[in-house]
């Protein structure tokens, strides 16, 4: 019996560690971070998406040859850009019923879409891709939003409908939709890709301000070089100005958005006049306006989107201000005439190289407010010198760059006194120059604005009253 019951338990503990083994290896073919999957490893013909995965990542099966169907489970909601990009033999994906948002080009060079008997193949709420031949389309009232290309190049299409419910299109959607003149968007609408109506009747008859759903500025077609967008426009749709002649424009409080590379490559835009209400700056939204000189963020502002305003070399200073304002990565990146920064309290984080190549930066002011700090977000500004409180987090982080905790001193003497409260007033009265250092230290209650409460701070400072 002893011999028996030894042989049942060697054979319970082979079984246990093969059993474990096996689950040890399925869940290394997920590589999984925060509910996301970043990358599908394995090598599996038919995939099964585990149950703890919420989102599947950009690229995630991104030209994996071998996956030829794709199951969903019920917890995710979203689907990354290009995460089935060149899956040549990805002929099924099932279930997905909560899907709410796909990316761009999720699932191109795919026979999945083409392959589908559906005139609409829709993966929950999101309409991916267009199977049919009509010249009119009304889509199902249960999409919220409509895939990147999903109906490029349809060369029959004359009129689209769309239901309350639709908040965003994608990417291209209509691009090459050449005979495309009748659109009707619903008020609901609030989110328009790049060059979504490109080579659309629709859009070259749309006016100076072309103009869709709730407030979305696809593209300005007129001609003045000066404008002020007018309090009807909610969101600047990407690429809506890339590449025009404009010069100056006066952004009204009803714009809460710019999205990616808006006004890219406005080689000759010199001033851009913010108002209150702005909350996101996208990806490369001003990359390449070489004219700029300036820009003041509204204290509204929570986003500046990787390389927003790279290789804008006029840039002479930026006054940053904003609510729990994220500076991404590479935000000012080659920005390489800018004197100083001023970051006011609302400044939350600086990303990595935030202002890489900012090889001209003299000084920048950080609040002690300002928490998350990347040890590289003044990579290659080797003449900066950091205008902070003792033991912040700025002191801390950016330790390998000249620190100045003595704020106020406007005139670089190391000590706060009387004169640098009459060096303050006489800048703000334009009595005399500072350089970079000394303006980022003027800014004594990190508000964004050197002004005569600075001055005032200073001498109660000096004298020991505050």
């Amino acid at each position: 019996m002893k011999k028996l019951w030894c042989c049942i338990m060697v054979c319970m503990m082979l079984f246990t560690s093969f059993f474990s083994f096996q689950v040890h290896a399925a869940h290394e073919d997920f590589d999984v971070q925060s509910g996301v999957l970043i990358k599908y490893n394995g090598s599996d013909a038919d995939v099964t998406v585990p149950a703890h995965i919420t989102a599947i990542g950009n690229e995630a099966f991104a030209d994996n040859t071998k996956v030829q169907s794709v199951r969903l489970n019920d917890t995710v909601r979203v689907i990354g850009d290009r995460a089935f990009y060149g899956c040549s033999s990805l002929y099924s994906v099932t279930q997905g019923d909560n899907i709410t948002e796909v990316g761009d080009l999720a699932f191109y060079g795919t026979p999945y879409l083409d392959n589908s008997g559906d005139k609409y193949v829709m993966l929950g709420s999101v309409l991916l891709w267009y199977n049919g031949t009509s010249d009119g389309v009304t889509i199902p009232s249960r999409c919220t939003s409509v895939a990147s290309y999903a109906f490029a190049r349809c060369e029959y299409l004359k009129s689209f409908t769309a239901y309350d419910g639709l908040t965003n299109i994608g990417t291209g959607t209509f691009y090459g939709c050449s005979k495309l003149e009748s659109v009707n968007l619903p008020l609901t609408l609030s989110a328009v890709g790049a060059y979504a109506f490109d080579g659309t009747p629709y859009l070259k008859n749309a006016g100076e301000y072309a103009v869709a759903g709730d407030g979305v500025l696809l593209r300005y077609q007129g001609s003045d070089t000066e404008i002020e967008l007018p309090d009807t426009i909610k969101r600047i749709a990407s690429h809506a100005f890339v590449s025009s002649k404009l010069r100056s424009v006066t952004i009204p409080e009803s714009v809460y958005a710019i999205d990616a590379y808006a006004f890219a490559d406005c080689t000759g835009l010199e001033t851009v006049q913010n108002s209150e209400g702005l909350v996101t700056i996208g990806d490369g939204a001003f990359r390449g306006c070489k004219s700029l000189a300036q820009f003041k963020t509204p204290e509204s502002l929570s986003y500046i989107g990787q390389l927003a305003f790279n290789g804008d070399s006029a840039i002479d200073s930026a006054v940053l201000r904003g609510d729990h304002l994220t500076v991404s990565y590479n935000a000012f990146k080659g920005c390489d005439a800018m004197r100083y920064v001023l970051l006011s309290d609302g400044v939350a984080q600086l990303y990595d190289n935030a202002f890489d190549g900012c090889t001209a930066l003299e000084g920048i002011s950080i609040s002690p407010k300002t928490t998350d700090i990347s040890v590289s977000a003044l990579s290659g500004c080797t003449n900066a010198v950091v205008c902070c409180e003792q033991d912040s987090e700025a002191e801390t982080a950016l330790s390998g760059h000249l620190i100045n905790n003595v704020m106020g001193d406007a005139d670089s003497s190391g000590v706060l006194d009387v004169v640098d409260a009459t060096t303050i007033q006489c800048y703000i009265a334009y009595l005399v120059k500072l350089n970079g250092a000394q303006t980022a230290s003027s800014d004594v209650n990190f508000d964004g604005t050197i002004n005569i409460m600075d001055a005032y701070i200073c001498q109660l400072k000096s004298v020991h009253l505050l």
